[in-house]
């Protein structure tokens, strides 16, 4: 009798158990690395024998990898508005550019936000890393004091953030809505950023750029800790690296053979690894999906031989492997990047995908995954589409409608899966890469021959798509 009233038991306790497990949402981790080029990981064709990426390529072992995942924007704001709110950037008042270290926030206070959605599904949420979106409802002469319309007004619940870039002018800090570890009111102007400008000067930790990826990866695990158990948790990790000062960690430096970047980009990998190490750890990486992905495309600068991108070029490294232009430009140099996406067990292991998808597309891709967007109303990420058919690998061929992009300048370009035009930015221009272009993308990837003259009413066709969606 009481062997049989014990089996009933462990039946009950099972049949609960399995149930709470189907029930229980994905935890997130949305890794989003900054001016990391299409080719300086592994996956997609970096040289082992000049960096080395086995964290990052572990993820595309165990799950998907995208060779056709593009930014909106070939600069950080854009990109970044884009990825939080499921909308291009030039719907805002930013139609060129990135957001000052003086701009309000870029974010509206109604708008809802990816973290938002998530929340509304019982999510706990938070943002680490680079923000870069501005703060505050107009334009503002410091930080001091609460910090309005920053992370926690767009649906975190907890930020540790890098107000622009890891070398702005702020040079500390935010944690929620105030300077982490703000002393007093003083401020005292020195030094000069990486960019020339000089530092604001505030009464609090001075962050050190060397330690930058070690203070967010600790205060994401420091955060991670004081999630309940059982609660689904987002994490959004916007690391710093590779952007401009490239400066790597101790535990990195010299470790690469492509010099102090190819160590950054090792850094990527290095604190990816920790994240994961941890969810291992703790028993929740079976129940996390892992998100890898990037800005822009990598910058390239002028100065060939003094600067560390350069100099790893130079040893062989494709940055953003064959493809035409690099960040700020309408080339897909500035907006091609990897994109992984890992869920143990629950995406197919070691496949790629040639879908044209974007990262403005990551919010109507984890409504659906987790929800089947059920809460996503017509004026929720308007311009956002889901790719679960590719991760469900479906056999019919997901074709994703024409997607835009915008460089540094504003300029704009439409993408279908066989063409790409560019809008003419001077078409009295001496210079022909000012005038309007085409591009039959799915023969010409290098973006070599414009065939403009060739195909016109193709040219008037996507012109016109694009004037239309702009509007």
């Amino acid at each position: 009798m009481w062997h049989k009233a014990t089996l009933i038991i462990s039946l009950v306790l099972s049949f609960t158990t399995s149930n709470f497990a189907q029930d229980q949402k994905p935890n997130v981790i949305l890794f989003f690395a900054d001016d990391f080029g299409y080719g300086s990981t592994n996956v997609y064709g970096a040289p082992k024998d000049l960096i080395q990426t086995p964290h990052i390529n572990q993820l595309a072992k165990e799950g998907i990898h995208f060779t056709n995942a593009f930014t909106t924007g070939s600069v950080c704001s854009p990109t970044r508005y884009g990825l939080l709110t499921g909308e291009y950037s030039w719907r805002t008042r930013m139609k060129k550019g990135v957001v000052s270290p003086s701009d309000p926030s870029l974010i509206d206070a109604d708008k809802k936000t990816l973290p938002d959605y998530l929340k509304s599904l019982g999510y706990t949420t938070a943002v680490v890393g680079k923000w870069h979106l501005g703060y505050k409802k107009e334009k503002f002469k410091n930080l001091l004091g609460k910090i309005e319309m920053g992370p926690n007004a767009h649906g975190f619940d907890y930020s540790f953030t890098v107000p622009n870039n890891l070398d702005d002018v702020h040079k500390i800090y935010i944690e929620n809505d105030e300077i982490y570890g703000l002393r007093s009111d003083k401020i005292s102007p020195y030094g000069k950023s990486f960019y020339g400008k000089q530092y604001a000067g505030y009464d609090a930790p001075q962050r050190v750029t060397e330690q930058v990826m070690n203070d967010l990866t600790q205060k994401s695990i420091d955060w991670l800790e004081t999630v309940e158990k059982d609660q689904p948790f987002f994490l959004y990790f916007s690391s710093v690296a590779v952007h401009h000062p490239i400066t790597p960690s101790p535990e990195m430096r010299g470790k690469s053979e492509a010099g102090a970047y190819g160590d950054f980009i090792q850094d990527i990998d290095r604190c990816l690894g920790l994240l994961i190490d941890y969810l291992e750890e703790k028993g929740l990486r079976e129940n996390t999906i892992i998100l890898f992905t990037s800005d822009n495309g990598g910058d390239i600068p002028n100065k060939k031989q003094v600067m560390p991108e350069n100099f790893a070029m130079n040893k062989g490294l494709k940055i953003n492997g064959d493809y035409r232009g690099d960040k700020h430009t309408i080339w897909d140099g500035g907006f091609r990047v990897p994109m992984i996406i890992n869920h143990p067990n629950k995406i197919k292991k070691n496949t790629s995908s040639d879908a044209i998808v974007s990262t403005v597309d990551v919010y109507a891709f984890l409504a659906d995954y987790i929800d089947k967007g059920k809460n996503i109303t017509s004026k929720d990420a308007i311009d956002s589409s889901s790719f679960m058919d590719v991760i469900n690998n479906k056999k019919s061929k997901y074709e994703r409608p024409a997607l835009i992009h915008r460089d540094a300048r504003g300029r704009k370009a439409i993408r279908t899966t066989e063409w790409k035009y560019i809008e003419a930015k001077n078409p009295n221009s001496k210079n022909k890469d000012d005038h309007a272009q085409l591009y039959r993308i799915d023969e010409d990837f290098a973006e070599e021959k414009n065939v403009i003259g060739e195909f016109v009413e193709k040219a008037e066709e996507l012109r016109g798509m694009l004037e239309e969606k702009v509007e």
